[in-house]
């Protein structure tokens, strides 16, 4: 009989694990389903949740969203772009220098971010052996000089130092709305809200898995032979590769899950694998 050697695992992995099952509710929160909406925020921006097939993401709804099988976009601007400088998020460095161990660093930030304004989101620092890339597991409130943003693991390899440059991006699920309203051509669709949302509602945004979309008309995917990928529209409704020509940069987001074409060999459909989300 082999003898099958059993790795330890930790009370803290084990907590890891059911977190990215079951969403990581915040000290204080309250259960919140994938068909209800909150104005109380209950569990982490970003945070996951898997029920049955579907992934879902906890997120906020900056402007009102349907439920009638529309694709959103997040409409945090990198905080580069001309005219949105530092607007959701920041780009700039340091305030002071983050040693190798640390668990946090201080963004040369004056703006007046609340609590958590960068928790979920992602810290990039351009460093000279590394890029260091990490999850911003909480940030402080600003004040006025500088943010502290805490860190998912410490700083590693090199000490991040005020003369690199540093980018630290707003989470991608902290402005959730509908396509279309930002600035076409240039938004990211990041996935299908169930039911109808109200500006400044919390809610789960289904990120992965079967769900059915809007067919943006005209050709549906499926329609043909070999369109079986799926592409967004502007509105946030979808289309074959015949339509949004991958070759022109249109972002795909899933692929279609049912058997099309039948005798006329026409026959589209709208159900779809939804792969906005690992």
């Amino acid at each position: 009989m082999t003898n099958l050697n059993r790795a330890f695992v930790s009370r803290q992995q084990i907590n890891d694990i059911a977190v990215q099952i079951i969403g990581e509710i915040l000290p204080g929160g309250s259960e919140q389903g994938i068909f209800e909406a909150s104005t109380v925020q209950n569990f982490v921006m970003g945070t996951p949740k898997i029920e049955r097939q579907r992934k879902f993401r906890y997120s906020y709804a900056g402007a009102d969203l349907g439920g009638l099988g529309r694709l959103v976009v997040n409409s945090n601007y990198a905080p580069g772009v001309t005219g949105h400088a530092n607007e959701d998020g920041f780009e700039g460095v340091l305030h002071a220098q983050a040693a190798i161990g640390a668990g946090y660093v201080d963004l040369a930030d004056t703006a007046a971010r609340a609590v958590n304004y960068y928790q979920g989101g992602m810290l990039i620092a351009f460093g000279t052996t590394i890029f260091h890339q990490h999850y911003i597991v909480s940030s402080e409130a600003g004040n006025g000089t500088y943010v502290r943003c805490w860190l998912d693991h410490p700083v590693t390899t090199e000490a991040i130092t005020v003369a690199m440059g540093v980018t630290a991006y707003h989470s991608h699920y902290s402005d959730i709305r509908p396509a279309g309203s930002v600035q076409v051509g240039f938004e990211a669709f990041t996935g299908l809200p169930l039911i109808p949302v109200s500006t400044g509602e919390f809610f789960w945004l289904l990120t992965a898995g079967p769900c059915w979309v809007i067919a943006h008309g005209g050709t549906w995917p499926g329609a043909a032979a070999e369109q079986r990928d799926v592409y967004a529209h502007q509105d946030g409704t979808i289309d074959p590769a015949a339509i949004k020509d991958p070759t022109a940069g249109y972002q795909r987001v899933g692929y279609l899950l049912t058997q099309t074409g039948g005798t006329s060999s026409d026959y589209g459909d709208a159900h779809i694998m939804l792969q906005l989300d690992n």
